[in-house]
């Protein structure tokens, strides 16, 4: 079957084409008779205009591209969830462009650039500084979640996460914990080596120990691996940062299996507080940073950039809180 098309409308309504295009043009001039012919054709053949083809006209889609990755980290997809709903709200339109494992972005943003979006996010991958330039050039506006990129025409929002690190390493050694451990993904994103080292730092100015391991990919059983490895260790750490709450949750398990306490023998802390940290069967110690925040100044910037596509690029950092339960000791170091 055909795609109905405006010239089929306009038969249908006993007008030109030209007369169907102003009906469905915002802005533009259309006697009431006219409308009402061309609506009731319109509706009789099932006929859409094409926002894509109106956005060649007016060089604007209303359309929004996410480039993301796999979710394996429930985080990803709270964030998915909110900005999905964000664009619902501001009537915008959003389209998914997944980053494949082991490709690189530029066949997403490619997508982006072809379907003509307005502005593009970036939430997984790296960006790099000439596919960062190709896009402010077609007039895309750029926004990078989780990650930094100094570029111009380029804002970034992410989690303030050395200070998180900062956070969970003197909680820690304020109850008692001397014998420090980050569990992260060894480096592999932004946010994990900033995370690592802001705890780091803060290990070595109280003069503790600190050890890391690394967990070898995104899944449960890597990250249950990891932690076992980990406690295995002698000297066994007595208190572990991990870098997101996914690896602390996999970490707390890993402690039941070995038949290590919590927090009694080691004491744990994660970092994005979600929902299923706070499960009466985990009570995870973890730094809280909503995803609906980082969607709040996504927005925001998106605004900005919009009545000011020139101005100044700009890198938010939203701070993360501490919220307390009972993977971590209660009371306060002696001595």
């Amino acid at each position: 079957m055909n795609r109905i098309t405006i010239k089929d409308v306009a038969r249908a309504a006993g007008v030109s084409a030209s007369a169907v295009s102003r009906v469905f043009t915002e802005g533009a001039s259309a006697s009431v008779k006219t409308r009402e012919k061309v609506l009731a054709a319109a509706d009789l053949l099932g006929y859409r205009p094409s926002l894509l083809a109106r956005g060649l006209v007016s060089n604007r889609t209303n359309m929004v591209t996410l480039v993301m990755g796999r979710m394996t980290d429930p985080f990803d997809a709270l964030f998915m969830d909110s900005f999905a709903e964000a664009m619902a709200r501001r009537g915008t339109r959003l389209m998914l462009s997944p980053v494949r494992a082991g490709a690189s972005e530029e066949d997403s943003l490619l997508q982006a650039l072809d379907y003509q979006s307005d502005a593009v996010i970036v939430s997984a991958g790296t960006m790099s500084l000439a596919h960062s330039e190709r896009c402010v050039r077609a007039g895309l506006r750029v926004i990078l979640a989780g990650r930094v990129l100094e570029a111009p025409g380029v804002d970034c929002v992410l989690a303030d996460n050395r200070d998180g690190g900062r956070q969970a390493a003197e909680l820690l050694l304020r109850t008692g914990c001397r014998s420090l451990a980050y569990l992260g993904q060894g480096g592999a994103t932004f946010s994990d080596r900033e995370r690592r080292d802001g705890f780091g730092m803060a290990v070595a100015e109280a003069g503790a120990t600190f050890t890391e391991q690394g967990v070898g990919g995104r899944e449960h059983a890597e990250a249950f691996s990891a932690a076992t490895e980990l406690l295995s260790r002698l000297p066994r750490p007595d208190g572990i940062f991990c870098s997101n709450d996914n690896i602390a949750i996999c970490a707390l398990e890993a402690c039941r299996a070995l038949g290590l306490a919590v927090p009694g023998d080691v004491a744990i802390v994660g970092f994005n507080n979600l929902p299923d940290a706070a499960r009466r069967s985990f009570q995870l110690t973890t730094l809280d940073y909503p995803a609906s925040k980082v969607v709040a100044e996504i927005c925001n910037l998106l605004d900005l950039r919009e009545g000011d596509f020139g101005r100044e690029s700009e890198i938010r950092r939203i701070p993360t809180q501490l919220v307390v339960r009972s993977s971590t000791r209660a009371r306060d170091a002696v001595g």
